[in-house]
């Protein structure tokens, strides 16, 4: 045989066929699964009364698909290559940061990558400190990014939250998980390295908890896919419902020849955007021609991601700062009298009250 034959035949790829595909299927869950689980993190902040933060709750659940690709493959680098492609998927899917989500989710696979590189062990305990790790760094890189000026003692709790929920909800999660797919044994994972910790095996109470969480988190999924979620590639379009006589469905373009210019300033809590110009259409304009029903109160304005803030119909119509522009592709409201939390994105739903 030729030598270099023979030598090309001995060498094996770092990562196998089997591994990318596991990579692919994994990202290509977490990137779609990860626009719900923004819409779950909203709903909880609705709930608490917090614009965010309270969010970082559930942020173990982004990370969850990158610590189970790193305990099935179990090679340095698997973690890191799916959160890029991960990060591809959910900003291609309509995930609420845009492409920053990317740079997010690159980065969550770095630090979990390094943490089992250096204990170079799949156990309970690495598993968990690299998904709260992970889940931590998330906050840092949005303070950069989007928070500067925010005060970092609540940067510091909501840090805290995201490291909780990324050891219970992605590291410990993810162990349970991966043990229980290796004891299914679907394909052959190499667990003889004494590196590796062998599965336990009474594992089912965590088999029937992990079957109900799916289960519950699967048909949320459902729900949020078929009724509310609006996929990013069609045109930005949003409706008006409830107390009206007239049901509208309208594009921004629908009222082109109502657009003004006004000029204002997002004074959030925690963010702050200088005083700037924005052209859109007055929201009095588009409820009027909805006709509201004569004793309607409120006005509820409803983002595709589940974020919804309420105001008082009256005072809408005759506010000459609450307008819907158009921002990459979907529409945004300003709110320039109003606090920066009403400044919503994705909106989707005007509904009248």
């Amino acid at each position: 045989m030729n030598p270099i034959d023979q030598a090309g035949r001995g060498k094996r790829p770092y990562m196998s066929n089997r591994d990318l595909l596991v990579i692919a299927i994994l990202s290509g869950m977490g990137g779609v699964m990860s626009t719900y689980i923004g819409y779950l993190a909203n709903l909880l902040n609705t709930v608490l009364g917090v614009p965010f933060g309270a969010g970082q709750l559930l942020s173990g659940l982004h990370v969850f698909w990158l610590i189970l690709a790193a305990g099935l493959v179990r090679k340095f680098g698997a973690a890191s290559t799916a959160g890029l492609l991960k990060g591809c998927i959910e900003f291609l899917t309509g995930g609420t940061h845009g492409i920053v989500i990317i740079i997010v989710s690159l980065v969550q696979g770095l630090a979990i990558d390094l943490i089992l590189f250096i204990f170079r062990r799949y156990t309970l305990p690495c598993m968990a400190l690299a998904g709260g790790l992970a889940a931590f760094t998330n906050v840092f890189v949005f303070q950069i990014l989007y928070f500067a000026g925010v005060g970092w003692a609540y940067i510091f709790i909501i840090a805290a939250l995201a490291f909780v929920s990324g050891v219970i909800l992605a590291g410990s999660f993810a162990y349970q998980v991966t043990n229980i797919i290796i004891q299914a044994r679907p394909f052959q994972i190499d667990t003889q390295d004494q590196k590796f910790a062998p599965p336990n095996k009474n594992k089912k109470i965590g088999l029937w908890l992990t079957a109900l969480f799916f289960l519950l988190f699967s048909s949320g999924a459902v729900y949020y896919f078929s009724q509310v979620f609006i996929p990013p590639w069609s045109q930005a379009q949003c409706t008006v419902e409830g107390s009206v006589e007239n049901v509208l469905s309208f594009r921004l373009s629908d009222f082109r020849h109502q657009e003004v210019t006004i000029r204002a300033e997002l004074k959030g809590q925690y963010m702050h955007v200088p005083e700037q110009e924005y052209t859109g259409v007055p929201v009095a304009a588009i409820i009027q021609e909805a006709a509201p029903i004569p004793g309607s109160k409120v006005l509820k304005v409803i983002a595709a991601d589940g974020y919804m803030i309420e105001f008082v119909l009256d005072k809408i119509l005759l506010d000459d700062k609450f307008l819907l522009i158009e921002e990459e592709d979907t529409m945004r409201l300003i709110a320039g009298n109003y606090d920066g939390s009403c400044w919503v994105r994705q909106v989707n739903k005007l509904l009248i009250e």
